[in-house]
Order: structure tokens, then sequence, then C-alpha cells
């Protein structure tokens, strides 16, 4: 890695790490890797240095660019299978399965896949984050509602796609379920509102009525999904149409596919 600054440092020990700590004359601070932890830690250096790879491979005369890199990660990946395992070869031109649905009814996808993070900010390079949450909505089975405070203006905005989920067909069951938590913490929240939420089969609303003490200030929309391909929405804005429509909120997404531990805190 480049020098060596005083400072804090989270770094996997090397060999060549502990001649660069040597080489600094400060006192070094190491700590003992968990076992638990270990595989992760293993892993993502694996990563960084197959990343590293992946990124110096050339194309040849004969071969384009991705070609060669898929050539050798195919090389790779048979070398720690035993036996070799044909079936876990990457295809070309590399795809990512997105959906299975019934013939002819493709479902509306996020823009932002079921695998990696992303900081919603509102700016002009950003997917709108109500698009991202009418979306995700509409592929979920199960979805918890955390926010400070409801309005009559953001339940219009998602109240169709509520409803459709939540609908339910002759057997009494439904795509999806969902929760909301809020409050009336400075009087925000509308009765209509709730409402029209609590009108929903299979949408438990529950709220706080002790504002002055509980304070409840998150804001998160989790969605849970048979396949395994969850994911949350954390940051600060709250169930109102000024939030979901382009106000200056940030928004974390992370995925539980893509980041499992913070998915499994959140829910």
């Amino acid at each position: 890695m480049d020098e060596l600054y005083q400072g804090l440092y989270d770094l996997l020990a090397t060999e060549d790490l502990h001649q660069q700590v040597d080489d600094t004359l400060l006192e070094a601070t190491f700590e003992k890797i968990s076992e638990a932890n270990l595989p992760e830690r293993l892993a993502t250096a694996v990563a960084e240095h197959l990343l590293a790879r992946l990124k110096d491979i050339k194309a040849t005369k004969t071969s384009k660019k991705a070609e060669e890199q898929l050539a050798w990660v195919n090389q790779l990946l048979a070398s720690l299978q035993q036996p070799p395992m044909p079936g876990n070869i990457i295809q070309f031109e590399p795809q990512a399965l997105r959906s299975l649905h019934p013939k002819g009814l493709k479902p509306e996808l996020p823009t932002i896949g079921l695998a990696q993070p992303w900081l919603f900010t509102a700016g002009k390079d950003s997917p709108a984050l109500l698009h991202e949450l009418q979306a995700e909505l509409n592929s979920c089975n199960h979805v918890d509602i955390l926010v400070s405070f409801i309005t009559v203006s953001g339940v219009r905005k998602l109240l169709d796609r509520l409803k459709a989920i939540t609908a339910t067909d002759g057997q009494g069951r439904s795509q999806a379920s969902v929760r909301v938590l809020t409050t009336t913490y400075t009087g925000a929240t509308d009765q209509k509102a709730l409402n029209q939420l609590a009108e929903l089969p299979n949408c438990e609303v529950r709220v706080s009525l002790d504002g002055r003490r509980t304070r409840l200030h998150a804001k998160a929309w989790l969605f849970e999904r048979d396949t395994g391909f969850g994911s949350a929405y954390v940051g600060s804005a709250n169930f109102s149409g000024a939030a979901l429509m382009g106000g200056l909120e940030w928004t974390v997404k992370f995925t539980q596919h893509g980041q499992p531990d913070l998915v499994g805190r959140a829910i």
C-alpha cells in the first residue's frame, strides 16, 4: 500500500504491512481478528486483489478485454472447485438474473439492483426515491415502514401500490404484508393518512403516542422477499409527499445480498 501516516487504520496485517510499520518508527496497535469476523475479512482481502487483477487484464489480438477477464475468472473458479463443476462457469455475455415472473408479467424493477448499496441524494445522477420505493413495493413479500410522521400527500403517492400488494384473493392471501410504525411527534402525522393505511388488508398500523419522551426519529423502509434479496432504505425522509418527491433528503440503500449483516440488524 501507499506510505503510512500517523492515525487510525483497519487493515489486514501482512508481512509487507509489518515491514512498513517498522519503517515508520511509530508504535503500532494490532488487534486479533475474531474467528467470527475472520471469513469476511479474508474474503474482503481476496476481493481487493481480484479486483486489481481484473482491472490489469488487457485485450489481446484475438479477444476483447471482457473475454479475457471472463476466461481468467472461470479458470480461477475451476481451480477452486474440487472436483471441477462446469455448471458454475460464467457465460459470455455476462448477465444477471433480475426476476422470475409469470409469462408476460415482467415486474417493474428498481433502477438500483438488489445487490449493491446506494446513496440517494435527490441529485440529477440519482434515481428518484419515490420510483425506487414503488418498484420495491411491487416485488416484495413484506415491508416494514418506520417513520416519524405520515401525511396524506405521502400516502397518496404510494396508496395504489399498497392496495395492489395487500389485496387478498379468494383464500385471503395477498402478495405482501405491511407493518407501519409512526408517532404523534410534533403533531405532523395526519389521522386521515393513518386511516387510509389501516383500511388496507394485511396492513398493521401502530402509533407511538408518547411524542415527548419516546421521540422516535428513525426513517426506514425494510423490504423482505422470499427470494432472499431483501433491501433496506434508511435516511432522513419521512412518509410525506415533499420527502418522496425530491426534497433535500439523504437515504442510504443496503441489501440483504450485498450487506447481510446490516439488513439483519435492521430487520
